[in-house]
């Protein structure tokens, strides 16, 4: 049966990019590669090799310090969004949404600010080394020199520590930020996902109907539709409560994925009620995987565990209708919905199609 769609990987690309974009600052940071020529304008040497000028690039000491920066964080952003996802819990609210939205928008906004106050350091240390070229070059006195030596040292020794702050500071914002987005996207996924069942909720059927009727009409693709209640469930839920009523759900639920393709979709429609949508697939074979889901759950033989009393057999109706071009996603479902009822209608314990072809 098909998983739940996944938006999250749609965004490989922007994050391959990034990556791209990060690997320079990285490799830097962990000393494999020397942003010496990045950062420097002109090295002038004499005979010997004896440096007798370095031109540093301000604009360089920024940019490089910049990509160091956004490499902490998208490493952790990449890794929070590519790690695959757990068992769903239960459906969250929409005050669980927004408070995990608020909560990730301002660990966002820490990180730009953290990012924001590295570059004034950066740029501030920029000025400093200017500064001190360009007064070396008018220096003559040793005594001086050393003067203008010290203050650079003590300059690096500060931009040293507010670097070795800010690392520690983005660190902990991406464990949170990482955090924060496996949170969002179990909570995006539980919203599609019934809880009772662990498959697909009315709102994912809605979601994955239409873009099968989309690829059906686009490619001229048979597409069909099962729909499927079980039988007098009002009954059982009277005479043995809504727990038993409740573990039968289930068993269909888990008869119905365990006889589709990975393919297909399995979604609990309402109450008692499934829909099974089965691209690529011709009324026969469809009506043929009803029967068999109906003969399934119709073999089953249900019991309370806690007194042990039997309840017996359980049947299920299902109705099949086949995609003509042109029906929209409710005039789709009204057909087999209308082969549901006339199942019931019929006796019940059947599968009734909707033979109609245009």
């Amino acid at each position: 049966m098909a998983s739940l769609p996944n938006s999250f990987w749609a965004r490989h690309g922007l994050f391959l990019a990034v990556a791209s974009l990060c690997v320079v600052a990285l490799l830097a940071v962990f000393g494999v590669y020397d942003p010496a020529p990045f950062v420097t304008l002109r090295t002038l040497t004499e005979q010997g090799g004896a440096v007798v000028e370095t031109r540093y690039n301000p604009v360089g000491f920024v940019i490089f310090g910049v990509l160091a920066v956004i490499a902490c964080v998208a490493a952790g952003l990449c890794v929070g969004l590519i790690r695959p996802l757990g068992r769903i819990g239960p459906p969250a609210s929409r005050e669980d949404l927004a408070s995990a939205s608020e909560t990730f928008a301002r660990e966002l906004a820490d990180a730009l600010a953290i990012i924001r106050q590295d570059l004034a350091n950066k740029e501030t240390y920029a000025r400093s080394l200017a500064n001190a070229q360009a007064r070396l070059a008018g220096l003559t006195e040793a005594d001086q020199v050393r003067v203008v030596v010290s203050l650079l040292v003590a300059e690096n020794e500060r931009m040293r520590l507010a670097s070795e702050q800010d690392k520690h500071k983005l660190e902990n914002s991406a464990r949170e930020i990482n955090a924060l987005q496996a949170s969002l996207r179990g909570a995006e996924e539980a919203t599609l996902t019934d809880p009772l069942t662990g498959i697909g909720n009315r709102r994912l059927f809605n979601d994955v109907m239409k873009k099968a009727i989309e690829d059906s009409d686009a490619g001229r693709m048979p597409l069909s539709l099962i729909m499927c209640d079980i039988d007098h469930f009002k009954r059982v839920n009277d005479m043995f409560g809504h727990d038993v009523g409740d573990e039968i759900i289930r068993a269909l639920a888990r008869v119905i994925e365990t006889s589709v393709r990975d393919t297909d979709s399995v979604a609990r429609y309402g109450g008692e009620e499934f829909a099974i949508i089965l691209p690529g697939t011709e009324l026969q074979r469809a009506k043929e995987t009803a029967e068999r889901i109906r003969r399934q759950f119709g073999a089953k033989q249900f019991a309370i565990r806690k007194t042990n009393q039997k309840i017996g057999n359980v049947t299920a109706s299902f109705g099949v209708a086949e995609h003509c071009r042109g029906d929209d996603l409710q005039a789709f479902v009204r057909k087999a919905d209308a082969k549901l009822y006339e199942a019931k209608a019929r006796g019940r314990d059947r599968v009734a199609d909707f033979g109609e072809r245009r």
